[in-house]
């Protein structure tokens, strides 16, 4: 069976997933690099700038390497596209997680993930209905059934679409994956209880970020409490065998690989030698 989702692919084999950090919806430079660049996973940003789903389908063109695809000899995404969108899952905007899916993309990262019941609707309103009778029938699906856009981008007919677009590991089959971010203290008391509760989430995101503000620490994601939270989330996960994820610096991408994270976000590094040399030579 041909994995069209290699993030998956890579998870059920055990091998580490490399993610290219957050690409702000409508960067097309960005998107191309990222799209050569050997990423498993290209992650697009939506929540805080560039709610724009017309800039969110230019971007999964410009995401498509055509010599990659022919010479790969399948239509697996690679890298494969993920979405963060902007709004937690508590505000249950359904339209949102529909309309992102519409366009293509082979997961979503949501942001705020604090408990079973936001849990649970992310996992209803991402996918479709399903046939009466499976044995994963629950939790009922509410996606909204369009069958122009997002089957074409994947290269299947609506109904092989249909088939393939359900959530993984709720669904074996499934090929989309949905990662949710626990970036507080109520998600890390909870998290136990939706990796339980919620077979439908496919991955753990451990955000240090927002972690540090709800901690009152004001961005300071390297302190050691909010180290010590992501330490836990992590344990949590791998208790429960759902893949966890962090970012990363270059240097630290041992380290977390020894810990056990299986998801790794680790940015490109813009730099300015040439700028910073001519400023040393000039006394600046």
């Amino acid at each position: 069976m041909v994995r069209y989702n290699k993030v998956i692919e890579l998870l059920e084999q055990d091998k580490p997933v490399f993610g290219s950090g957050l690409v702000w919806n409508g960067n097309l430079e960005d998107m191309t690099y990222v799209g050569d660049a050997g990423y498993d996973m290209a992650m697009i940003e939506m929540e805080h700038l560039g709610f724009d789903f017309n800039n969110l389908r230019t971007m999964l063109q410009f995401l498509l390497n055509r010599k990659k695809v022919a010479e790969s000899g399948s239509l697996q995404a690679d890298p494969a596209p993920f979405v963060r969108v902007p709004p937690n899952m508590g505000e249950r905007n359904q339209w949102v997680v529909k309309q992102a899916l519409d366009q293509g993309v082979y997961g979503l990262i949501i942001p705020h993930l604090s408990n079973v019941e936001d849990a649970q609707f992310a996992v209803s309103a991402a996918r479709y209905p399903q046939v009466p009778g499976v044995a994963d029938f629950e939790p009922a699906g509410e996606r909204g059934w369009s069958s122009s856009i997002a089957p074409r981008y994947w290269g299947l007919t609506p109904t092989e679409y249909y088939d393939a677009a359900d959530l993984w590991p709720l669904d074996p089959d499934g090929n989309m994956l949905l990662m949710g971010i626990i970036e507080d203290p109520v998600g890390v008391k909870n998290v136990r209880d939706i990796l339980r509760e919620v077979k439908g989430i496919g991955a753990i995101w451990a955000g240090p970020g927002d972690m540090s503000v709800a901690m009152g620490h004001k961005g300071n994601a390297s302190h050691p409490d909010v180290q010590a939270n992501l330490l836990t989330i992590l344990e949590a996960c791998n208790d429960f065998g759902v893949p966890c994820a962090t970012g990363c610096t270059a240097e630290q991408v041992p380290m977390r690989l020894e810990q056990g994270f299986r998801i790794i976000i680790t940015s490109p590094e813009k730099t300015t030698r040439g700028l910073d040399e001519g400023r040393r030579i000039a006394g600046r």
